[in-house]
């Protein structure tokens, strides 16, 4: 589940591979690390249908397994940091987020409990930029190959 500002809802969508948290185990060249994408269903935003969606780019761990990543958090403080790392939310378009702060609750039967809140930008052509608060409270499928879709009948 998504929350925007005080009004605005939008549930979890598990009818594509939109959502994940994908867990890259490394090897003896590459850290181990982990990453998150989680789309909403379509819902009102401000009188228009939206589909919004987050992408948080890899981040490293020292983790060997994405079980071992229950507690684990990450977060990122100004926008120039969001844009270094590639780090976007969707909502009519790809924008840099202003900042946020991610969780990893729990991990079980494949899937990730995440809850991630912070400030977006809704309008990024909006002088200044339109803003708003935001929480996610979502389970979704952990991905470390691209057979474990298959888990999910995706």
């Amino acid at each position: 589940m998504l929350k925007i500002g005080e009004s605005f809802v939008f549930e979890d969508d598990w009818s594509q591979r939109r959502s994940s948290f994908m867990y890259f185990e490394g090897d003896e060249t590459e850290t181990p690390s982990w990453s998150v994408d989680i789309g909403f269903a379509a819902g009102d935003f401000h009188g228009q249908k939206i589909s919004p969606s987050i992408c948080i780019n890899p981040i490293d761990t020292d983790k060997r397994s994405a079980t071992d990543l229950a507690g684990e958090s990450f977060s990122v403080m100004t926008m120039e940091e969001s844009l270094d790392r590639e780090d976007s939310f969707y909502i009519y378009e790809h924008e840099p987020l202003v900042d946020y702060q991610l969780k990893i609750i729990e991990i079980r039967t494949n899937k990730a409990h995440i809850k991630c809140s912070g400030t977006l930008i809704v309008d990024g052509y909006a002088q200044p930029y339109a803003k708003e608060k935001f929480e996610i409270d979502s389970w979704i499928p952990i991905i470390q190959s691209a057979t474990d879709w298959e888990k999910f009948g995706l």
